[in-house]
C-alpha cells in the first residue's frame, strides 16, 4: 500500500502533466485531491498508509449518507 506522501507525489506529477497539456478541469480536481489529502494527513498523522478517495471524501463530510455509520 502507499503511503500519503507517495500519494501526494502521485497526485503531484499527475497535475504537473495536466496543467502541461492544457487540461484546466482535470488539473482543478487533482489540485482538488491535493487538498482534501494535505487535510486528511493533518487531521490524521498517525495514519501512514494512504486512504482512498472515498476515505478521504467522509472525513471531510461525515454526515453525508453514503458516509454513515449504524451501530446495531
Amino acid at each position: 500500500m502507499a503511503t500519503i506522501g507517495d500519494q501526494l507525489q502521485t497526485y503531484r506529477s499527475a497535475l504537473t502533466e495536466a496543467q502541461a497539456k492544457g487540461e484546466q478541469a482535470i488539473a482543478s480536481k487533482i489540485e482538488k485531491q491535493i487538498k482534501e489529502l494535505e487535510e486528511f494527513q493533518q487531521r490524521h498523522p498517525e495514519v501512514p498508509e494512504a486512504p482512498s478517495p472515498f476515505e478521504v471524501f467522509c472525513d471531510l463530510n461525515p454526515s453525508d449518507i453514503n458516509c454513515r455509520v449504524y451501530d446495531d
